[in-house]
């Protein structure tokens, strides 16, 4: 249908100008474009970033890793909490949020829905899959490359 044509054109024009589409209720967080992925439309209305804290007290590399990609990247102001997972206490939140989800490794992220679906929760162990599928930026092979790095080597220590 003719219609149909220009719809497409538009939303493809849309997707290639970067430009952002407010969520469902006009909120905030309206930096996704409905195009990018199929699942994040008026989905992310909290991004929770969890890192761990060992038993010793110490922090995880790879959680200070990721962060510090977070701030490189600009999106700091996307994640609206941080919560720990501390091994010394395991009725921590993030200890609990590990164990509900079954994520075994640090950091990850809990993704949360909107008003409209409030208990959704969509979990990312992968910093670079977030950055794609949430905030909908592109990440170098290189970072892919050295987040993985991290996690294997987090696994031999």
């Amino acid at each position: 249908t003719p219609g149909g044509a220009m719809f497409a054109r538009a939303a493809s024009t849309f997707a290639r100008s970067g430009a952002r589409a407010p969520l469902p209720g006009g909120s905030a967080r309206g930096a996704l474009s409905p195009l990018t992925a199929p699942w994040a439309r008026g989905f992310a209305s909290q991004v929770t970033f969890v890192k761990k804290i060992y038993e010793d007290g110490s922090t995880c590399q790879k959680c200070d890793f990721v962060w510090k990609q977070i701030e490189k990247d600009g999106l700091q102001e996307r994640i609206d909490r941080i919560v720990v997972a501390d091994e010394r206490d395991m009725s921590s939140e993030g200890v609990v949020l590990a164990k509900k989800h079954n994520v075994q490794k640090a950091p990850f992220f809990v993704v949360t829905g909107d008003v409209a679906a409030p208990a959704e929760e969509k979990i990312f162990e992968v910093y670079f899959k977030l950055k794609k599928e949430v905030f909908a930026k592109e990440t170098g092979e290189n970072e892919k490359n050295e987040e993985i790095i991290r996690g294997m080597m987090r696994q031999v220590f």
